[in-house]
């Protein structure tokens, strides 16, 4: 049955007044509603759940199907997909791996057209359906699997039917699962094998952007793709959401004059900072190492900062002190709005010894807790400190430059 003839007027009616009820009960209680594919409405249900937060553009239409076999675990959120935008503009692209269609449809708003390629046939058929409601016209859709065998009939005919050269980009989110469900780490156990297939996808574009693992060693990803010029690590809401490798026909860059782009993004990509910089900075950069004092600001780097590794070069950019080699907070007698992170000002700094444990949560019986370069992660701090969860003072456990372990006591600036 087709994804037209599915999404009739009583199956709409019928999500909308259960948007709210618990799926396992919905699929126990079919017998109740013979007249709806309740399966069908269980999966739309629960994809629109989880769509609200990740494509709220998507989970708002109703017209919109979600099969069985849709996966968003490993799929974009808007903000990332629009983010890769700045790759490619005006230009023609393919998406060899086209999943749920999120990444091709908004490469499809910045660009003259795209080719989305999905090998399932359910998902294919769901996801057509959701551009044309989508009205997504510049998408080409293919159904088929993107591999050696057949590159030269998916893409090179697709060139010669849109009458260019190459493209301008090839997009791929390779599957970073086992058959059975294992997740794989290495860069050489992604399907398809990025580096067993590059060779021959040179041969229909210049470049090729690659989504990895955002788990991946940045200098592990240089040294299994060669041809990598500028990597993207890319944070919403300070949490690390992707890794975006660009790969250039021809490129041989050496990894210490590699492009990183160190991504926040907050809700919208207009609230995005970027930091950018490359690993022969960072090296080279001189850093002030000093201890803590009361009333100072306390800077905390966002995840996509710490994951890039710019620990000294963030230090002379926004010009605050480091605490210690190996603590990446940092300080300054200044309030600088614009530092890439969390910003505190600190109340007080404690040695970490035996008085402050035994005292510290009489004066505060309430705290958020943190560790950086310290002996015990933040639940052991906390059973230690013996301090509850909550309130507004955040409590940093970590080693400063004179190797002391301390807590630093402190509330946010913002």
């Amino acid at each position: 049955m087709s994804a037209d003839t599915m999404i009739t007027k009583e199956l709409k009616e019928f999500i909308s007044a259960h948007m709210s009820d618990d799926i396992v009960k919905l699929l126990i209680s079919s017998s109740l509603y013979p007249e709806i594919d309740i399966r069908l409405a269980v999966s739309i249900i629960d994809a629109r759940k989880k769509l609200s937060l990740k494509v709220p553009e998507w989970a708002s239409n109703q017209n919109l199907v979600f099969g069985e076999s849709v996966t968003l675990e490993q799929s974009s959120s808007y903000q990332t997909a629009t983010y890769k935008q700045s790759f490619c503009k005006n230009g023609y692209i393919a998406d060899i791996t086209g999943g749920l269609g999120i990444d091709s449809y908004y490469l499809a708003k910045s660009n003259k057209r795209v080719l989305y390629i999905e090998r399932n046939r359910e998902l294919f058929n769901n996801t057509i359906h959701n551009f044309r409601e989508l009205a997504a016209n510049n998408i080409e859709c293919i159904n088929e699997e993107a591999d050696l065998s057949n590159f030269k009939t998916l893409l090179g005919e697709t060139l010669d039917r849109w009458q260019i050269g190459k493209f301008d980009m090839l997009y791929i989110d390779p599957s970073r699962r086992k058959q059975g469900g294992k997740r794989v780490s290495l860069i050489d156990e992604y399907e398809p094998q990025i580096c067993t297939i590059k060779e021959e996808l040179f041969k229909y574009s210049d470049k090729i952007l690659v989504k990895v693992s955002p788990m991946a060693d940045l200098k592990s990803i240089k040294d299994a793709l060669k041809e990598v010029i500028r990597i993207d690590i890319v944070a919403v809401d300070n949490e690390c959401k992707e890794l975006l490798v660009l790969l250039e026909k021809n490129s041989n860059t050496d990894y210490s004059e590699l492009l990183i782009n160190a991504v926040q993004i907050k809700e919208h990509i207009a609230d995005s900072k970027i930091i950018t910089f490359t690993p022969s900075i960072e090296s080279n950069s001189s850093v002030q190492y000093r201890n803590p004092d009361n009333g100072v600001y306390l800077y905390e780097p966002n995840v996509s900062l710490l994951k890039a590794g710019a620990f000294k070069y963030i230090s002379v950019l926004k010009n605050v002190y480091k605490l210690h080699k190996n603590t990446h907070l940092y300080c300054s007698k200044e309030y600088f709005a614009d530092f890439p992170g969390r910003i505190f000002k600190i109340k007080e700094v404690a040695d970490f010894n035996k008085n402050t444990i035994r005292n510290l949560h009489k004066t505060y019986p309430k705290a958020n807790i943190s560790s950086r370069n310290f002996p015990l992660n933040p639940v052991a701090l906390r059973e230690r400190l013996k301090i509850d969860e909550g309130g507004d003072i955040t409590i940093f456990g970590c080693t400063i430059s004179t190797g002391v372990k301390s807590l630093i006591i402190c509330k946010s600036a913002i």
